[in-house]
């Protein structure tokens, strides 16, 4: 009996092979949509690796032509001697400062949402603020500090120059804030000297032991050495001031009586 049923046990398929059985089935019954989906689920693989390949070429090409840019912005002038074989230099620093925004300009026309065009965007307002255009610095380099990511390496130069753009216009109050933010991209010693230096140009009581504070908080770096000599300029006397207080009325007489009496 038992070696009949071994038998009927042996001619039965097994589990795994009904399963696969009934797989196949479903397979060939739904082999359309199968052929669908794997089909759209390649197009998704390539259409990433594309886009990832078109991004990375973007961005090169990007890259390139802010090199091109900041090649313009360092072009000798006529005036600085003889340029290298096959560099064309400019009359003066107006013609190449001029060239120079125009090319960091077309980096961000051309490659609008790469890394290129934000730093093209930093160097716009670097440019425009040594240029004496500061309030062209300003909206540059404010709308730089919003787009750019917090550690972008151009973020603490730019907030800082922020606050030199709008301290030249005026706007102490802006500037002071704007400088103060420096302290939040790692830049604490900056923002306590320069809110110093503001206090000193609006000639806040305590803006001298604010700057002392500064040399005495951070002793062992640059700032300090800034600070001090900061200090030492305010303690000058201002221009067309006389370095020694004026000779009294009766002493100018008395000297003069002297010099009579010599003769």
């Amino acid at each position: 009996m038992a070696q009949k049923l071994d038998r009927k046990q042996l001619k039965k398929p097994d589990e795994f092979q009904a399963i696969a059985g009934k797989a196949m089935e479903w397979i060939v019954a739904h082999q359309r949509p199968l052929l669908l989906g794997l089909v759209a689920v390649l197009v998704v693989i390539a259409g990433a690796w594309v886009a990832s390949s078109y991004s990375s070429s973007r961005e090169a090409n990007a890259g390139g032509e802010l090199a091109l840019a900041f090649d313009v912005a360092s072009r000798p002038l006529a005036s600085e001697g003889p340029p290298d074989p096959g560099t064309q230099p400019f009359a003066n620093k107006e013609e190449r400062g001029k060239a120079a925004l125009a090319a960091l300009e077309k980096v961000r026309s051309d490659y609008p949402r790469s890394a290129a065009a934000q730093t093209a965007l930093a160097q716009i307002g670097f440019l425009k603020l040594k240029q004496g255009d500061a309030a062209g610095a300003q909206a540059a380099l404010q709308q730089f500090v919003k787009d750019a990511a917090r550690e972008h390496p151009l973020r603490p130069v730019a907030q800082e120059s922020l606050g030199y753009a709008l301290e030249a216009q005026g706007k102490l109050e802006e500037a002071r804030t704007a400088f103060a933010q420096l302290a939040e991209q790692g830049a604490p010693a900056r923002a306590a000297f320069q809110q110093a230096r503001i206090a000193l140009l609006e000639g806040k009581p305590d803006a001298r032991q604010q700057l002392e504070q500064v040399a005495k908080d951070y002793s062992k770096e640059p700032i300090a050495q800034e600070a001090s000599m900061r200090l030492a300029v305010a303690s000058l006397p201002p221009p067309g001031a006389s370095a020694a207080p004026p000779i009294a009325q009766p002493a100018r007489k008395a000297a003069a009586t002297a010099n009579k009496g010599k003769k």
